[in-house]
């Protein structure tokens, strides 16, 4: 059985090394101790929901990419949900809008 709290972890320092923190920036960031952020990021503790909304938010983790076993190259179940009763066109619209963010992201 998967652990969540450790990929939950998982996924809070590698967003977080990506972005450029440190656990100690991220803990003064968010009101918490980098030994916190520490437990979190090996699994060693069960955040709150409200603490993994924190966070999610805080480093663009998608949870739903962390609860639901998603194989390479599967379409995630909340874009599938979002892209529902859209036309062909809508969808498009939104993709190159997506593409396009990721090209200005990417930029810094």
């Amino acid at each position: 059985m998967r652990d969540l709290n450790k990929d939950f972890g998982a996924a809070v320092s590698e967003a977080r090394r990506k972005l450029g923190l440190t656990q100690v920036g991220l803990a003064e960031e968010l009101g918490k101790t980098d030994r916190s952020i520490s437990d979190m990021e090996n699994g060693k503790t069960t955040p709150k929901l409200d603490t993994v909304a924190l966070f999610a938010r805080r480093l663009g983790i998608s949870v739903d990419a962390v609860i639901h076993d998603t194989p390479q190259g599967d379409v995630p179940f909340c874009v599938k949900q979002f892209f529902a009763g859209m036309s062909e066109e809508e969808a498009a619209g939104y993709i190159r809008l997506c593409e396009d963010a990721e090209k200005i992201r990417t930029k810094k």
